[in-house]
């Protein structure tokens, strides 16, 4: 117990330092990024600072496993250094039970990792690319409920529904004259965007005067409005910044339109094996650090770190993609990188003495 504590508040701290100087460098790039975009609509610097930061848990979260595998190697490394793991192995303690103490302080980092990347971050993202968009477009749009909502002009824009491929279900539409009175009402229950402008099918318009009020039907009718794909896509939020219930939510919704959903599987699929991949990570720096091993610089043991990490992460990256191309299934494409470092943890550990 006392064991587990002082090599877990080892771990923690290292892994802390490390993911603050991953944010900090990944979001410095960002207002970078961002900057080139001030001076577009009421885009200014303030509002791509403010993007930034609210963008920081959802980074955070991406960062978990690379500052867990940075940290995990400092904190393992500076043990090493100063003999301590040495006399930790040389005491009686196996590498097996070593990697038990570290599966417990690696729980510790799921439980952050779930409370960031299911609570904090969806939310947060939300509001960024909201206020992003509202920023640099002269429409006022935002996410509810309700849907998505924008302005057009004179005109209330409300999309219930958004699907991949430029598609959205159950438009209204809401006109109004200079005097801010309602004219009419449309009703479109889907739409496509072809040839910048938007496709209407099976319409109810219904017009009102001060005298009556007429409902007339369409099959379909072509509507030009400054809305767009890109507008909208600001907007919502991107399969792997929604929660796994919103994943599942919006799976099922797919599902029974009979439209595509791999890439939300894929998502799903990725959040899912998440903190298994947070203890792939913390348990890999038993593997690579030998407390029997010339010692070794702390600079030196950062670098190892972080290449690993980030070859772990381009790897999740690629191996999920290629899934999604080739028809491989989300489960078996998403989990194969940390299933092989599984493997190769079991391997080395098997064969430990």
């Amino acid at each position: 117990m006392i064991l587990d504590r002082y090599i877990g508040r080892s771990i923690i701290v290292t892994s802390i330092l490390a993911l603050f100087a991953l944010v900090a460098v990944f979001s410095f790039f960002s207002l970078v990024d961002q900057l080139d975009d001030t001076g577009r609509g009421n885009y200014g610097v303030a509002d791509a600072i403010q993007y930034v930061l609210l963008t920081i848990p959802r980074l955070s979260f991406e960062l978990f496993p690379i500052a867990i595998v940075i940290g995990s190697m400092a904190a393992l490394g500076m043990l090493a250094n100063t003999s301590e793991l040495a006399v930790i192995r040389t005491s009686g303690v196996s590498q097996s039970q070593l990697a038990y103490s570290l599966i417990k302080t690696g729980l510790v980092f799921v439980v952050f990792s779930i409370l960031i990347g299911e609570v904090i971050a969806p939310v947060t993202e939300q509001a960024a690319q909201q206020k992003r968009s509202i920023a640099l477009t002269k429409q006022i749009s935002m996410k509810t409920k309700h849907g998505f909502w924008s302005r057009d002009g004179d005109n209330y824009i409300n999309i219930r529904k958004i699907l991949p491929g430029d598609r959205v279900e159950e438009i209204y539409i809401y006109e109004f004259d200079k005097e801010h009175h309602l004219r009419s009402s449309i009703y479109a229950k889907h739409a496509e965007y072809d040839q910048d402008k938007w496709v209407l099918h099976d319409i109810l318009k219904t017009e009102i005067s001060e005298a009556q009020v007429i409902n007339n039907h369409y099959d379909t009718a072509e509507w030009e409005a400054l809305l767009n794909p890109e507008v909208i896509n600001m907007v919502t939020i991107k399969p792997r910044y929604l929660s796994l219930l919103g994943l599942i939510s919006y799976i099922d919704y797919l599902k029974a339109n009979n439209q595509s959903s791999k890439q939300y599987v894929q998502a799903f699929w990725s959040k899912l094996i998440s903190p298994f991949s947070i203890i792939a990570m913390i348990l890999l720096s038993i593997c690579v650090v030998r407390c029997e091993a010339r010692p070794m610089g702390l600079g030196q043991r950062v670098f190892i770190g972080a290449l690993i990490g980030i070859t772990f992460h381009l790897l999740n990256q690629v191996s999920g993609h290629l899934g999604i191309v080739y028809g491989v299934p989300a489960f078996l494409s998403v989990c194969l990188p940390t299933a092989a470092v599984f493997s190769y943890i079991y391997y080395r550990l098997s064969n430990s003495y």
